[in-house]
């Protein structure tokens, strides 16, 4: 008797999308293709179209699935912490995805950005900030963390010849992260 292969998964969103982040995680953002895609799932690329309208709208879904899976922090600390936290959340997410950061970048209002925004002025308001000015922190927090990726997310070969010399004091990109955000938050 022959052996019959067991049946292949069904084709969905999500698993395009779990393949997507895992070729990104392994070649980086530049390097995704949908042919590749396809190749890594078994499937046609053109059969990804049924799911996914393009390569746009696939980043876009991987980008949303990373920033939708940042843990909330803790309801019951205080805001500033709370920032804090969610800053490292969100950066340690992003950054581990190679080009991503970038992307954002360029695409900073997703769904999953929408959100998280929301999310944002939602706890600043519920701990006493005015609407308004709950708007201004979050959006004072949001371009910080933008900040952060967009220094993060040029190649370590640019060369930076006019810049200070940071390291000669022996400062490191965290350091320039945790005075910034004390500066935001204080």
């Amino acid at each position: 008797t022959l052996a019959v292969p067991a049946p292949r998964p069904a084709l969905t969103r999500e698993r395009i999308i779990a393949a997507a982040r895992i070729l990104i995680d392994d070649d980086g953002l530049d390097a995704l293709s949908m042919r590749k895609l396809g190749a890594s799932l078994g499937v046609e690329a053109m059969s990804l179209y049924h799911h996914v309208a393009s390569k746009d709208a696939l980043v876009e879904l991987v980008l949303d699935a990373a920033v939708a899976g940042v843990a909330m922090p803790s309801a019951d600390i205080a805001w500033d912490e709370w920032l804090i936290d969610y800053h490292d959340g969100l950066w340690h997410r992003l950054h581990a995805y190679r080009g991503l950061a970038r992307h954002l970048l360029q695409h900073p209002s997703t769904p999953a950005g929408a959100a998280i925004r929301r999310t944002t002025v939602d706890m600043l308001t519920a701990r006493g900030f005015a609407a308004r000015d709950a708007l201004l922190v979050a959006a004072t927090f949001h371009t910080f963390l933008l900040g952060r990726l967009a220094v993060d997310a040029l190649p370590d070969e640019v060369a930076r010849p006019h810049e200070p010399s940071w390291r000669s004091q022996g400062l490191q990109a965290s350091d320039y992260t945790a005075h910034g955000l004390q500066v935001v938050i204080g």
